[in-house]
Parts: structure tokens; C-alpha cells; sequence
């Protein structure tokens, strides 16, 4: 089985216990947690992906690693994961829940790149412009790379709006290399 498919599956899952049990908030939370843990733990990951590794010591490493730092929802999902054999999965799983969750409470992620750190105006300008556009709550996360040498480049969904000088000089320099003026021979 694919793995996104998989993901999304399990991820509906859970999605739907947390809006039945009313603790939505409280587990995209304790999902985050685990996904950070899981990628910042290099270890953890080969541990939990290792098949020769019995499922009751993996249960064992969950249940020490998140018991009474996540909902208990939370933990029986890990632990019926795991005893599925799926448990290589949970980053995906936590990845796919979010997707869902943003969807769920319209939220559009955004990502604003910048040549330097942006002025808190323009990035609030941006946003709530998008926010007109779009009719969704925008989440923005911010980015400085020096290779635009100015302006901003805003990514969402498929979409890319490219306002920086660098993107500009390049327009610039091919609309210079085909020179309409000149007569090829």
C-alpha cells in the first residue's frame, strides 16, 4: 500500500475520534509533539523501523517516550499502529493528520521568503491580502534567503508569486538575450 494513502487513512481516523471525543486541539498537539520527536531522533526512527525489534518493546519505547505528555487517545492510536505493523509510518501519519486538520479549520500555510528578515508590516499586508483572496485562515511561516536580493517570493498551495529582484534581473537578462532588433542570419 502507498504510503500517503496509508497515512491518510489512519490519519482520518484519528482525525475523527479527536472532533467525536472533543479534543481536536489536544491531539493535533500531542501529533506535532510526536512528529517533531520522531524527526529530530534519528535513533528513535531506526528503532521503531527495525523489524527484528519486538512489537511489545516498541509499544514499551511509545509508552515511555509519550505517556503522560500526550492525550490517552493519542497513545492507544500509537499503540494500535504499532501492533499493526504500521508503526514506521507514525511521521507520515502526524503529517497527514495535520493536512486534514488545516483543511478542517480552513487554514492555508504559506511560506514568505524574504532577502532579509521581512518588516512585520509587510508580512501582516501580505497575509491579509491573501486572506481576502483566498476567504481562509493563513498561516505563514518566513524564510530569508539573500539570493533574492530583495523584494519577497510568497509560496501556497501550487501557486508562486515572485516578486524579487533576483527574478527580475533574470526576466531582464533573457528579454536582452533575444534581441528583436537584430536580424539572424
Amino acid at each position: 500500500m502507498r504510503i500517503k494513502l496509508l497515512s491518510k487513512r489512519y490519519a482520518k481516523a484519528v482525525f475523527d475520534l479527536a472532533v467525536e471525543f472533543n479534543i481536536l486541539e489536544k491531539v493535533n498537539t500531542d501529533l506535532k509533539l510526536i512528529s517533531k520527536v520522531f524527526a529530530e531522533n534519528r535513533e528513535l526512527r531506526v528503532v521503531i523501523a527495525n523489524p527484528t525489534i519486538d512489537t511489545h518493546k516498541k509499544i514499551g519505547i511509545l509508552d515511555s517516550l509519550f505517556a503522560g505528555k500526550v492525550q490517552e487517545l493519542t497513545i492507544k492510536f500509537l499503540k494500535l499502529i504499532t501492533n499493526k505493523g504500521r508503526e514506521q509510518y507514525i511521521p507520515y501519519i502526524s503529517d497527514a493528520f495535520y493536512d486534514i486538520y488545516k483543511e478542517y479549520k480552513n487554514i492555508l500555510s504559506v511560506k514568505l521568503t524574504t532577502a532579509t528578515t521581512s518588516d512585520k508590516v509587510i508580512a501582516e499586508g501580505i497575509s491579509k491580502k491573501l486572506k481576502e483572496a483566498t476567504k481562509m485562515n493563513i498561516e505563514m511561516t518566513e524564510k530569508v534567503n539573500k539570493e533574492l536580493i530583495g523584494g519577497f517570493v510568497v509560496n501556497f498551495e501550487d501557486y508562486k508569486y515572485d516578486a524579487s529582484i533576483n527574478n527580475q534581473l533574470n526576466r531582464l537578462k533573457k528579454s536582452f538575450s533575444d534581441n528583436l532588433y537584430e536580424t539572424q542570419i
